[in-house]
């Protein structure tokens, strides 16, 4: 009897131990407040559970407006209004936020571009069945919120114009063949001399060196969207 007292006991201090950790937690957050989302392809909802509606996704690395918690979600600030996000995915740490700028804008379309590695080469395909080059940049960039134009040479005019010495993850490529008046082709810089890129029929979207052969060759200009 008094080893089942005593066990008693142990598990009731324990609990309130738990629950003090909790609300000492808690209490630390200081509403509003700027989080970061630290997952890749988050929900964010019309209310705090996984019962309202899906009205959109964040990327990690994003910063969010944060004014409230609701059990285990975050209120947070969108362009129309207010919506929910699971606070497993979002740091309010301070020093969290601030270290943000380690995972850059053009890391996440980097990121978003290597999803879809592997999906066939379509011509005037513009989605997870088959891209073409410029289906496939235009799409990537969607998916983060941008919106840039269909076609390889309207990209032109997307972004404002980079270097080659000075690209960055992120950065569209473009190229453009000896005597022509137009871009034929684009991808997007993944760093390391490498881009991502819907090369052509019987192809897949890949990787390939833009210093070498011949995409080093036709090498035309770069743009970037992000910053």
């Amino acid at each position: 009897m008094r080893k089942f007292m005593k066990s008693s006991v142990l598990l009731v201090v324990s609990l309130l131990l738990v629950m003090q950790a909790a609300v000492f937690t808690a209490s630390a957050e200081s509403f509003p407040c700027v989080g970061i989302v630290v997952a890749d392809d988050v929900n964010v909802r019309t209310g705090p559970s996984t019962d309202y509606d899906i009205i959109g996704c964040v990327w990690y690395g994003v910063t969010l407006d944060v004014y409230a918690r609701e059990g285990n979600w975050f209120k947070i600030g969108t362009g129309n209004g207010s919506a929910y996000i699971s606070a497993d995915y979002v740091s309010v740490r301070p020093e969290d936020v601030a270290n943000r700028g380690s995972y850059s804008a053009g890391d996440r379309v980097v990121a978003m571009a290597k999803r879809y590695l592997g999906t066939p080469y379509v011509y005037g395909g513009s989605s997870p069945s088959g891209f073409d080059c410029s289906g496939f940049t235009s799409y990537v960039y969607s998916q983060l919120g941008y919106s840039i134009n269909r076609t390889a040479d309207a990209q032109l005019a997307n972004g404002v114009p980079v270097s080659r010495n000075e690209l960055r993850p992120g950065d569209l490529v473009m190229f453009k063949r000896p005597g022509s008046s137009t871009v034929h082709h684009v991808g997007i810089y993944a760093g390391d001399g490498m881009m991502i890129h819907s090369p052509q029929t019987g192809d897949v979207v890949k990787y390939t060196n833009i210093n070498t052969g011949y995409y080093n060759d036709v090498y035309y200009v770069a743009r970037r969207i992000v910053r």
